[in-house]
């Protein structure tokens, strides 16, 4: 594979490091305006850029709150814990379940041209944007919250976070930590769950943009056009077959395939071992099914399927591609602003020192544990714990991620 062809077939990765270079560029050439604050040694880290950016709109908007501080502020609290409680359970159910159970991906990374099963694909364009909001609407509201509560602001500005490589831009607002520390333990926690409010808000909006306007207007945009093989499981029947991710289905067992109940309701009358035929657009193929990994009494193929749609001939007519593709891409948007939103601000929950659910859980401790040594033993065991756990599945996530578009280059 040549050097175009690879930026071609990866372009939204190639973006990303792109935009990675700029941005390292841009901060080394203003130094003493950036500092590096290391979380887990050269692991985990921030380079921040400082600024007064937002600072006078937090006061204005912090100003018009204040009446309503209290209802604010038991709303975010009360919302942040639920949310951890949910966050943790989920991730330890995932965990769980990847030793005992199945190896299922815990984490994947939510970069610009991953591939996540079962979601739209995340383009660098959308990406941006997605998390531009994302961390705008985040760290405004932690810096309306402290203004509420009578705590100064520092500074605001953005970084980039790196898990090795510095690679997910990310924003910040720095209150003054000895102010901070004077407030209550409601205000301390107000101010601290207010990001992760902010982003739950966000997606609830989205959500019912979602329902209520994309839904609607895109729900005869697309036609299913046929049934595509979207991966094949490694040592699988398929695999052994020959059959690679991309070939379209026109036929199983003589019958025609031009959607995808016509696929799983033949296979779903097979049984384990059993002969099949399967005819796509690359040839026909011979399989014998195995045993279903999830016990099901029919046979295995090995393969995840998807749909090929294409947009509606008679909506192509009436409006024209352009107008069709536009609609698409806006809905696409919407979608990953709404995901971003409540899964980094869920994340974000999670009792570890290194987010903002951490200093949450420690404050919540030292409330119930008056010993103030056994507190921060809980404290530093749950969060040791959970990092260990979640840089266990996301390193290899992101190396997986960076080493893909190379892959082809080997074989």
């Amino acid at each position: 594979m040549d050097i175009i062809s690879l930026v071609n077939a990866n372009i939204d990765y190639f973006f990303l490091v792109l935009f990675g270079l700029v941005l390292t560029i841009f901060l080394l050439s203003n130094k003493k305006k950036v500092e590096v604050q290391k979380v887990v040694y050269y692991f985990i880290y921030m380079i921040m850029y400082r600024t007064k950016w937002g600072l006078k709109k937090m006061d204005s908007i912090a100003a018009k709150l204040k009446k309503h501080k209290n209802a604010l502020s038991y709303t975010s609290i009360t919302i942040g814990f639920i949310g951890m409680a949910l966050m943790t359970f989920l991730f330890l159910l995932s965990v769980y379940r990847y030793f005992f159970v199945k190896k299922e991906a815990v984490v994947a990374p939510l970069l610009p041209g991953a591939t996540i099963p079962g979601l739209p694909h995340l383009s660098f364009i959308h990406w941006i944007l997605a998390i531009f909001i994302l961390a705008t609407v985040h760290e405004m509201c932690h810096g309306i919250f402290a203004r509420m509560h009578g705590i100064k602001i520092k500074s605001s500005g953005f970084a980039i976070f790196g898990i090795i490589l510095p690679i997910i831009p990310a924003a910040f607002v720095e209150q003054d930590e000895k102010d901070m520390e004077k407030k209550s333990k409601k205000a301390q926690l107000a101010v601290l769950s207010a990001g992760t409010f902010a982003n739950f808000i966000t997606a609830g909006v989205f959500f019912l943009i979602l329902a209520l306007l994309v839904s609607p207007l895109t729900a005869n945009l697309m036609q299913e056009q046929g049934v595509v093989i979207a991966g094949v499981n490694e040592g699988g029947p398929a695999e052994l077959a020959g059959i690679k991710a991309g070939e379209i289905v026109t036929e199983i067992n003589g019958f025609e395939v031009t959607k995808l109940d016509d696929l799983t309701n033949v296979l779903n009358l097979t049984e384990p071992y059993e002969k099949i035929t399967l005819v796509t657009e690359n040839g026909t193929y011979y399989l014998t099914l195995m045993e279903h990994p999830d016990g099901k009494d029919y046979g295995y193929m090995g393969v995840s399927l998807g749909v090929k749609a294409d947009y509606n001939p008679e909506l192509v007519e009436k409006y024209g591609l352009f107008q069709l593709k536009t609609l698409v891409w806006f809905s696409i948007l919407i979608y990953w602003i709404f995901l971003t939103n409540l899964m980094v601000g869920l994340v974000n929950l999670l009792p570890m020192g290194i987010v903002d659910g951490g200093l949450m859980f420690y404050i919540a401790l030292n409330h119930f544990i008056k010993d103030k040594k056994k507190a921060k033993i809980i404290f530093s065991l749950v969060s040791v714990v959970l990092l260990l756990l979640l840089l266990f599945f996301m390193i290899p996530a992101l190396l997986g991620y960076f080493a893909a578009p190379f892959a082809g280059l080997f074989k």
